[in-house]
């Protein structure tokens, strides 16, 4: 059994190409783009811990992407936990039987379909179905053109899992709704950048956003002598690189996606290309790829240390990324 009317569209981010899938078979279709911008999805997290692979790793998304974009747009939504795994799944085969998408939090590493080891929890997917019969669900997952069917033991496995950075306890899920009546997306485009510059803006401890992200630069010189071992030291950087470029990020740590979204932004809210955010967001997400290269080439490196030039492109990443958002928190109404 399929939900009626689902249409997956691959994507990029797991988070965005989520919600986008939930919310288009309810009858509002959004790019992965514009889901991901309204979401404020830009964030940054910063973990070390000899109990992680690797010790050391950051993170460049929110967490809140689903709830904040549902908000700007006045779609509904509930958030949902449920600690038995029976009851887990029957609550999410309940959503498709009232013909809502429901998005499950996974540990991506306990995905077979996924062939990696590396625990990454948070990795979002969409529940597009199941089979009684076979006892698989069929989940849709970001840049995967099929539909994956996933026993549902297996598939338990993977939502019970608290993996950083984003697995947290109570196998949660999300159940979204399109509005009521058309959104305004000018309005929502507007909301959501002040959200967004509000968001990484907030903390100022270094526990989150672009304070975290200034807290990273300062610390990025001294991982390889705290890294757990030679291997540990190469596999943070290659990760470190991976994580910028690579997984799931549409490359530059989510900012080339977000620039995208500025661009779609500049056809609904004319104000947003007055001020030239696009513009700018292109140039630091081109700066972010040039820092992952300089890490990839440390992991390549046995004993490699970080060389001063790329140390200063991380501290210039949070200085460009702290005037940008201070920028659109003054200016954007």
């Amino acid at each position: 059994m399929i939900l009626p009317g689902f249409q997956h569209r691959p994507g990029l981010h797991c988070g965005s190409t989520a919600l986008a899938d939930s919310l288009r078979v309810r009858g509002l279709d959004l790019s992965e783009p514009m889901v991901f911008g309204l979401g404020a999805g830009l964030g940054f997290y910063a973990f070390a811990s000899p109990e992680l692979t690797p010790s050391h790793l950051f993170q460049g998304r929110s967490a809140h992407l689903e709830r904040t974009c549902c908000e700007v747009l006045g779609a509904p939504f509930r958030e949902r936990t449920a600690d038995d795994a029976a009851h887990a799944w029957e609550e999410a085969r309940a959503t498709l039987d009232r013909g809502l998408a429901p998005i499950l939090s996974t540990d991506l590493a306990r995905l077979p379909y996924m062939r990696t080891r590396t625990p990454f929890g948070g990795h979002r997917v969409v529940l597009a179905g199941h089979d009684a019969c076979h006892g698989v669900a069929l989940l849709a997952d970001t840049d995967l053109p099929a539909l994956q069917e996933v026993p549902l033991e297996v598939l338990d496995a993977a939502r019970a899992s608290i993996a950083p950075p984003f697995g947290v306890p109570g196998r949660p899920w999300i159940e979204v709704d399109a509005p009521a009546r058309p959104p305004d997306l000018r309005a929502a485009v507007r909301e959501a950048l002040r959200r967004q510059a509000r968001d990484l803006l907030a903390d100022v401890d270094g526990s989150a956003g672009i304070s975290a992200l200034e807290r990273f630069a300062e610390e990025l010189p001294a991982w390889p002598r705290r890294c757990r071992d030679e291997a540990d030291r190469s596999f943070a950087f290659r990760y470190a690189w991976q994580v910028i470029e690579k997984r799931g990020t549409g490359g530059a740590l989510f900012r080339a996606l977000y620039a995208r979204f500025l661009g779609e932004a500049e056809g609904l809210e004319p104000a947003v290309g007055a001020l030239g955010l696009r513009l700018r967001m292109e140039e630091i997400a081109a700066a972010w790829s040039a820092f992952a290269a300089g890490l990839r080439a440390i992991a390549g490196v046995r004993g490699g240390e970080v060389p001063p030039e790329v140390a200063a492109a991380a501290r210039d990443l949070a200085r460009r990324e702290r005037g940008f958002f201070e920028d659109v928190a003054a200016r954007v109404r």
